[in-house]
């Protein structure tokens, strides 16, 4: 595909189109929140690093582990049932269908880290894209204090983006590494 064009295709990303290190950038903003397994998650990122030249930017969107029952806590939906679900997304990270949402996969913070390694990027670092206090703003949307709990949850969101101890509280994590630069083949052997 001509680098230079807008255009867009269909295609399963684990099997993409596109010539080796064609691209300067590569965005997964989908693929690995529904594929649930990891072997199929690994196959999306390493096509995403196989078509993104050496030193290029790879950036993959996933769900948190947390999302869904810290959502439902905070809107007053949290009921017995999806109190079962959140203690079975501990261990098991596959989304109950019953809960509202498509079959889909939730990550720790460690998991999307170590794919996205075992893929070949460097450089990974995990960026919590709400924040930690989005439960609160969700919980304070359409309250007197909608606008303050907003504005708070934003600047706790820019500081603590990177915040080992704080990303999974976030709904939606953003993994991005760089490409690694591809090895020179060593021949060995006389000459």
């Amino acid at each position: 595909m001509d680098q230079h064009t807008s255009d867009a295709r269909v295609a399963d990303a684990r099997a993409l189109p596109d010539t080796d290190g064609g691209y300067d950038a590569a965005l997964l903003l989908g693929p690995l929140y529904h594929l649930v397994r990891r072997a199929d998650r690994l196959r999306a990122l390493r096509e995403a690093v196989r078509v993104t030249r050496p030193g290029g930017h790879v950036v993959a969107a996933a769900i948190s582990r947390f999302a869904g029952p810290l959502d439902f806590a905070a809107t007053g939906r949290l009921d017995e049932h999806l109190l079962d679900e959140a203690r079975t997304l501990l261990t098991d990270g596959t989304n109950d269908l019953r809960t509202g949402f498509t079959h889909a996969y939730f990550h720790r913070v460690e998991e999307i880290t170590d794919e996205c390694l075992a893929a070949g990027l460097t450089d990974v670092v995990v960026h919590g894209v709400e924040g930690p206090a989005w439960p609160a703003a969700e919980a304070a949307a359409g309250g007197p204090a909608q606008d303050a709990v907003f504005a708070a949850a934003l600047d706790l969101a820019r500081l603590y983006s990177t915040e080992p101890a704080l990303i999974g509280a976030s709904a939606h994590l953003l993994a991005a590494g760089r490409v690694r630069p591809r090895q020179a083949v060593r021949r060995s052997g006389g000459g």
